[in-house]
């Protein structure tokens, strides 16, 4: 039985990556890379985030018990040149989201991904404590090192949040697409 295909769209990450294809149908997301084919039906999708960093947009798509999927705008030419598919991912991506919303029940967000920025915010407060910890030891604290630690992990968390302002992680519906993740002038 041939499928009928209602999207495809063809990528290449980064210069060391193969250029992949991936191929929506009525039932599936396949992608093929160097001759092999990967079929992942819509229903065993878990999850697609939206991430932008300055003009590259990407999606990261995890199917359940494999490897995530990352499709992004750009396709990598040579070290200095690449060509931005920013009208082929926009149109792409939102066909997937037309195929998901009734044949999946994949969680969907946008921004960074909220383990790293934990990660991050508890490394920043460990150090605020050292750091204090130290201060303290070498009777160079100016107030309380309990004090000092918990008023650096504030400002910490605080420049991380104003860092990541905009592209914090965000749930959305598949029906509402947030156009801050995709590129400008093809919405």
């Amino acid at each position: 039985m041939v499928m009928k295909v209602s999207g495809e769209y063809t990528y290449k990450n980064s210069l060391s990556d193969k250029p992949c294809t991936a191929i929506l149908t009525q039932y599936n997301l396949t992608i093929q890379s160097e001759g092999q084919e990967r079929i992942i039906p819509y229903a065993n999708i878990l999850t697609v985030r939206l991430c932008k960093s300055k003009k590259k947009f990407s999606a990261v798509i995890q199917p359940d018990g494999q490897q995530p999927i990352t499709i992004t705008n750009q396709f990598y030419l040579s070290h200095l040149e690449r060509e931005d598919r920013s009208h082929q991912y926009t149109t792409f991506i939102r066909i997937l989201h037309f195929h998901l919303k009734d044949k999946s029940t994949a969680e969907y967000t946008c921004g960074k991904n909220i383990k790293g920025l934990l990660i991050w915010a508890c490394s920043a407060v460990v150090i605020a404590f050292i750091f204090s910890l130290v201060l303290e030891l070498l009777q160079l604290s100016p107030i309380n090192s309990n004090i000092l630690a918990v008023g650096l992990s504030l400002l910490a968390i605080g420049l991380i949040i104003f860092l990541n302002w905009g592209r914090l992680p965000n749930v959305y519906r598949p029906e509402n697409i947030p156009l801050q993740f995709l590129p400008q002038g093809f919405n």
